[in-house]
């Protein structure tokens, strides 16, 4: 956890550990950072408000170099803020004041999708380069990769909310699918409760990547419906 109210962050760790989390605090990016070097963790949550650095910097950086859960807790409730947290990559985004149980709730939801994208792949989420396939003229998404290639064989590295987002695209190819069946593929059992904006955040992340590596991504959106992947 990076926040540098230390009775908040004090009191949240041991909440945390009480709640069966091994957890740890830090008050500054830099000493996260410094710490994150020797001992990965699973999920990381962090404030916005830092003496060092943003929190949003610090999601961005995080969600370019691995898949580690991000959580956001901060005092930044305004809707703005919480769109650019999840377009940003967060998993979850809350509004202090923050309820332990309720932070606790999400970071095992988020530990289990890990881990359950792990279980599939067959292998831990490390970044590493892509091995390219010689372009077999279609989009590729093999069976636990995590990594779809476009048609000339160029590889794009996909996150794991990325992954669920176009296997569930690929399962109706050419054909228009739902918002909420996307949300239900980034884990969104509760769907009342579920924002849908974080699909949208999903895909837009998605296009920046793409669009930064040099792909046109066949990746439409369908109004009034949800997304559609052109193959």
């Amino acid at each position: 956890m990076i926040e540098d109210e230390e009775d908040l962050q004090e009191a949240l760790v041991y909440s945390l550990e009480q709640l069966g989390f091994k957890a740890s605090g830090f008050s500054t990016a830099a000493e996260f950072y410094r710490a994150y070097a020797v001992n990965r963790c699973d999920v990381v949550v962090i404030d916005i408000e830092l003496p060092d650095e943003n929190g949003f910097s610090i999601a961005q950086h995080l969600r370019s170099a691995s898949n580690v859960g991000i959580v956001f807790a901060t005092a930044r409730g305004d809707l703005s803020d919480r769109v650019r947290g999840l377009r940003g990559g967060a998993d979850a985004y809350f509004v202090k004041p923050v309820h332990a149980e309720e932070l606790a709730a999400s970071i095992e939801a988020i530990y289990r999708r890990i881990k359950a994208a792990e279980a599939s792949a067959g292998r831990a989420l490390q970044p590493h380069q892509p091995e390219t396939p010689r372009g077999t003229g279609r989009w590729v998404l093999k069976e636990g990769d995590w990594i779809l290639y476009a048609p000339d064989g160029r590889g794009l590295r996909l996150t794991m909310s990325e992954r669920a987002i176009v296997t569930s695209l690929f399962k109706q190819r050419n054909k228009p699918v739902d918002r909420t069946q996307l949300a239900a593929a980034l884990g969104g059992g509760d769907l009342e409760n579920f924002d849908l904006q974080r699909v949208d955040a999903v895909v837009s992340r998605l296009r920046r990547k793409a669009t930064a590596a040099g792909i046109s991504l066949p990746l439409h959106a369908v109004r009034g419906t949800g997304y559609q992947f052109q193959t």
